[in-house]
């Protein structure tokens, strides 16, 4: 038997050690703690409700909510912990520089009363999480349904979406999630996977044979399942954030539901339309890579039931949001003003009055036509 030539053999030790080397790489930066698998969790609570009625949470259960996940001590967990090129200090300078491009091209809702209720709903929510940056947010004047957060706690969500939501509580719920994105420091962790990739990838696509194929395959895979995991992430710190807040849990999922079917509806028109892209939908949809919804939705209804301590209250909405709503639409609104005489140069668009045309107009022909003929003598 004729042995494989030595560069061959190099080349799969090299692609073994490389993909070996690589998967480290992405296990060390992630949390202590994986995430959950809230399914089996919610097969074994449906087995011991099928064997008795009323069970109360045994060691087991009151092990698995004492970690990661035990919303009694968010604030002390280690969300967001690992390998991270990328210093506190340096990710609120990165998303600095970004949320100044974005402000520079962007209009903004400028009613003080509506952005001080959103920045107190945010702070509220905050206050009840594992972000260890300040919060800012801001409103954009946009009829879009985005809300999005950028490296370092600046947070922007479209006037669209507030209009959108039914209560306070959805609104809470969608915050909630994007804040869990900071928290986690999710967008850092992916940019420190990509650069130990590219480091690593670099010398074995350059090789070529077997590491090289084997390289162009599994690194995007790698950071794929990172970024999906991240978002199933997302969405249940989120619902233990707004949960913490004193907000119905499941206000989060009737948002979901009701957003996925609004985009479900307008994929088709924005895909046909060519016009350009502001820059804020371009940083909304280059931090975005969502699982399934059918999926995302099946999991937060799980760890609903199953991790949360059930409440008798809840906050669902209160009087200030569904002022704020209605100023907002409000403002979608023309307004006609009349001009009058002492009011100056105006600064718009000013409705006048038509006067009404005489009944009998000369013709052109007979503007020069003498009195005579224009009276003649009566007989």
């Amino acid at each position: 038997m004729k042995h494989f030539p030595s560069r061959i053999r190099y080349q799969a030790r090299l692609a073994l050690w490389a993909t070996g080397f690589l998967f480290c790489v992405l296990r060390v930066g992630a949390s202590d703690v994986a995430v959950p698998d809230v399914s089996k969790a919610a097969e074994q609570t449906q087995h011991a409700a099928s064997s008795t009625s009323q069970t109360t949470p045994g060691p087991e259960e009151k092990t698995e909510k004492s970690g990661k996940y035990d919303v009694d001590r968010i604030g002390q967990r280690r969300i967001g912990k690992g390998v991270n090129l990328y210093s506190l200090e340096k990710e609120r300078a990165l998303g600095k520089a970004m949320a100044d491009s974005i402000n520079l091209q962007t209009t903004f809702v400028v009613d003080p009363d509506i952005n001080d209720y959103i920045n107190r709903l945010a702070q509220k929510i905050a206050r009840n999480s594992d972000a260890q940056v300040p919060i800012t947010i801001k409103v954009i004047d946009c009829l879009d349904l985005r809300i999005f957060a950028l490296p370092g706690g600046f947070l922007y969500v479209d006037k669209g979406l507030i209009t959108e939501v039914d209560s306070e509580a959805e609104l809470a719920g969608l915050m909630a999630r994007e804040i869990a994105h900071i928290a986690a420091r999710h967008a850092t962790r992916f940019a420190t996977r990509k650069y130990a990739w590219n480091m690593i990838s670099f010398p074995l696509i350059y090789l070529g044979g077997p590491a090289g194929l084997g390289t162009k395959q599994i690194g995007p895979l790698a950071l794929k399942k990172f970024s999906r995991e991240a978002e199933m992430e997302a969405d249940l710190l989120g619902i233990e954030y707004q949960y913490a807040a004193g907000y119905d849990p499941q206000a989060f999922v009737d948002g979901l539901e009701k957003l996925h079917s609004i985009e479900t509806q307008m994929r088709a028109r924005i895909a046909n339309a060519h016009s350009k892209v502001p820059l804020h939908q371009q940083m909304a949809r280059a931090f975005a890579n969502y699982p399934p919804t059918e999926e995302r939705l099946e999991k937060a209804q799980t760890e609903i039931s199953t991790l949360l301590p059930s409440r008798n209250d809840y906050v669902v909405d209160t009087s200030e949001f569904q002022e704020v709503k209605a100023r907002l639409i409000g403002t979608n609104r023309p307004i006609l003003r009349r001009h009058r005489p002492g009011d100056g140069v105006p600064n718009g668009p000013v409705l006048h009055r038509r006067l009404p045309e005489p009944q009998q107009q000369l013709a052109p022909h007979r503007q020069g036509a003498s009195v005579a003929e224009l009276n003649p003598p009566a007989r």
